[in-house]
């Protein structure tokens, strides 16, 4: 319905007076997070709060977010547009929506694992009951068996990271060479749109996962991140340790 299609948003910048030390205090106290994610918040512009909501309930969470000092606005979703919630980004005055998926930041401060090199896949299409990596041992995962994933580009080439539980070794793949013809999801001109809606069905089929946070950026808007084939091994080693770790969930 019409009247529950409004949207939240964080535009990233202040209230006239307020200093950004007073205003992350404030809004990691309303949103029961910490000031280092909401100083990720208050990075970036317009960041969805909330989504497909009366405008009633969208003019409480902009009253909560400008009494601490932020800057917040209403408006109508794009036809067709889908934008991710941010987790500790939920909890002011109405009861929050899902926290999840858990969203990860990941530091390249470990060195390259060898053991966590990704393993390049030249598809991935549907399985009967998740995803057929095209390999002979990974011919069906379910959807509950991704434990995380992160989008990046490399050389000019955009690529999805799977981390599958009980096997070490993550799998890439270009995005693509992914069948989206195979999955109930939108498909749109451009690829990389078609990729966001990809990540959002995946999401959807396993709320548990993680994603690591640049990825969730890139759903909200942003591009992907631009890394150069080391970083991409000490990104998918220092995931695969955090995962390793059993530390993960801490982090998100």
């Amino acid at each position: 319905m019409a009247e529950n299609k409004y949207r939240v948003l964080m535009t990233g910048e202040l209230k006239e007076g307020k200093s950004i030390d007073e205003v992350k205090a404030r809004l990691a106290k309303l949103f029961k997070t910490t000031a280092e994610k909401i100083d990720g918040l208050l990075n970036r512009n317009n960041v969805v709060i909330k989504k497909d909501t009366d405008l009633e309930t969208a003019k409480k969470y902009v009253r909560a977010i400008e009494s601490a000092g932020a800057a917040c606005r209403i408006e109508p979703p794009e036809p067709q547009a889908k934008a991710p919630q941010k987790g500790p980004a939920l909890a002011a005055e109405e009861p929050a929506e899902s926290a999840e998926p858990r969203v990860v930041p990941i530091h390249l401060i470990n060195k390259v694992e060898d053991r966590f090199s990704p393993q390049m896949v030249d598809k991935i299409s549907a399985s009967s009951n998740g995803l057929d990596l095209n390999l002979p041992e990974l011919s069906d995962i379910p959807y509950d068996q991704i434990n995380a994933l992160t989008a990046y580009s490399v050389d000019e080439a955009n690529n999805l990271l799977l981390f599958i539980h009980s096997q070490e070794r993550p799998v890439a793949c270009r995005i693509e060479n992914i069948n989206y013809s195979d999955f109930p999801i939108k498909q749109l001109p451009k690829t990389i749109a078609s990729f966001r809606n990809f990540l959002y069905f995946l999401c959807r089929k396993n709320p548990s996962l993680f994603l690591e946070e640049t990825t969730f950026d890139f759903l909200s808007g942003s591009q992907l991140q631009s890394l150069d084939a080391t970083k991409v091994e000490k990104l998918a080693t220092n995931m695969g340790l955090l995962i390793e770790s059993g530390n993960m969930a801490a982090q998100a």
